[in-house]
């Protein structure tokens, strides 16, 4: 067993122990060359220089992958004495800890797994990739979170891509000394029955682990591993809505379905089945699902719309005060106007002993306008004892009564 002095290729340095499962052994490192801390997965593979090398090309097709919710593979080696990968070190835990631990996940925790671990399925199998041994224990929580979003990040991480097949054809074939390789408690009926593991048998192995997560325990639990392999290839699952109450009927569908025995009876690929996944959920507040291009679905947050703060009492909204503003102005520019249009041009000043016309007098009676009637003399009359002037000609209009007789009022 490697301590911590050794060093793998001059370059990884062993450090402690991280897990060990039936076919690899996990270690903390530190690459010296570029100073960082790595995980180094050493195979259990007995076989010839065939099986070393269908080894090292799976691993390295496994590294070309690239996304969030899959570990990186940063390196692979054959030529030491048991071949070894260098992939990216999370700190955390996994889901199978998690589950040991607590039981049952809530839903909007099983839909977050669920739909990250598919996302990285996704991308692997568009690049012919599959896993073949999709887990809990291969699904790691960074710091220990499970998600409970599926935009949630860093979510999950799923480890070992292509690790599994490799480890199959490196052996005398799926069984050795009555035990099934592989973890049987996953393992797809196709797979069981020794046919080829196709991104479908990734999608019954999801299955099995949203059954786990949601119930609290796998669907098939037999006491040797050639009786849950036989299950799996034999007998239906218990119904998830008989375990737990409560579950949304499109969730147990979707999960029944996954886990048909005929690969052609499941959703036609992790796409799908995400899909159907997310929209088993409810949404949740601040978060919006919407139709993606290609008939995807994208999760966006969604801002809440902050509650409407109702009007303080007796007081106008501010749209509706500056209606009244600008009606009470145009008033005021009415009634100007009005005023402008209809005043009178003002009189031309005249002395006030301008004598008055006599035509304009004759006819208007006495006490007329606002002035109190009384009697005044005319403004042109003749001094009392003068005698009348030469009559006019027929031109000129006759002259004025004299004092002496006024006009009598009408």
């Amino acid at each position: 067993m490697p301590v911590a002095s050794t060093v793998l290729a001059d370059r990884y340095e062993l450090g402690r122990q991280l897990g060990r499962g039936g076919m690899a052994t996990v270690y903390e490192a530190r690459d010296k060359l570029l100073d960082r801390a790595v995980a180094v997965k050493l195979l259990r593979v007995d076989g010839d220089a065939t099986a070393r090398r269908r080894f090292a090309a799976e691993a390295r097709a496994a590294a070309s992958l690239t996304h969030p919710h899959a570990v990186a593979v940063y390196d692979v080696s054959t030529s030491e004495e048991r071949p070894y990968i260098v992939m990216e070190l999370v700190r955390g835990t996994t889901l199978e800890h998690v589950i040991d631990g607590q039981g049952r996940l809530s839903t909007a925790q099983v839909v977050a797994v669920g739909s990250q671990v598919l996302a990285a399925l996704h991308a692997a199998h568009r690049r012919g990739l599959v896993h073949r041994d999709v887990k809990p224990a291969n699904i790691l929580l960074p710091d220990g979170v499970v998600p409970s979003r599926p935009d949630e990040l860093p979510g999950v991480k799923l480890a070992d891509f292509g690790i599994a097949k490799a480890t199959h054809e490196a052996t005398v074939g799926l069984t050795m000394a009555g035990q099934v390789i592989g973890t049987p408690r996953y393992l797809s009926p196709e797979q069981v029955r020794g046919q080829r593991a196709t991104p479908q048998s990734d999608l019954y192995a999801t299955a099995v682990v949203l059954y786990e997560m949601l119930a609290g325990h796998p669907p098939f639990e037999h006491d040797s591993a050639v009786g849950l392999a036989l299950a799996h290839r034999e007998d239906e699952p218990p119904p998830l809505d008989e375990i737990r109450s409560g579950l949304d009927r499109n969730l147990v569908t979707l999960v029944h379905q996954a886990l048909s025995k005929d690969p052609a009876d499941r959703p036609a690929d992790a796409v799908e089945m995400r899909e159907a996944l997310l929209r088993s959920q409810p949404v949740a507040s601040g978060t919006h699902v919407l139709p993606g291009p290609d008939a995807s679905t994208q999760v966006v947050p969604q801002r809440d719309a902050p509650p409407a703060t109702p009007a303080a009492p007796g007081r106008r909204s501010p749209r509706l005060l500056r209606w009244v503003v600008v009606l009470a102005l145009l008033a005021v520019l009415g009634v100007l106007a009005t005023q402008v249009l209809t005043q009178p041009s003002a009189p031309t000043a005249e002395p006030t002993a301008q004598a008055q016309d006599p035509s304009e007098g004759a006819g208007q009676p006495a006490g007329a306008g606002d002035a109190p009637a009384q009697e005044a003399p005319a403004v042109d009359a003749q001094p009392e004892g003068q005698a009348d002037p030469p009559p006019p000609a027929e031109a000129q209009p006759t002259a004025p009564p004299s004092a002496e007789d006024p006009q009598p009022s009408e």
